[in-house]
């Protein structure tokens, strides 16, 4: 699948490939695409267009940063690393 981001001024961005969106709040969007997880951080974040059959969502606010990071592993419970 392929992935892409479009930013236009700050304030709308458009990003293809995604595969799963983990949060959404008007501060903070978490998400995973085909190239690895996202973050996204700005002020006043709205979903503009979300379209899961063209992986394809909007995102219009303030756009302050988008950082990539490795994949999310899957958290132990406490009590599995409590009796390891």
């Amino acid at each position: 699948m392929e992935h892409s981001i479009t930013l236009k001024d700050r304030s709308s961005l458009d990003i293809s490939g995604i595969e799963h969106i983990y949060s959404f709040n008007d501060k903070k969007v978490e998400l995973r695409t085909s190239a690895g997880e996202m973050v996204i951080e700005g002020e006043n974040l709205d979903m503009g267009k979300l379209s899961l059959d063209e992986s394809i969502i909007t995102v219009e606010g303030t756009i302050n940063s988008i950082v990539y990071s490795k994949e999310r592993k899957p958290q132990e419970s406490f009590i599995k690393r409590l009796f390891k």
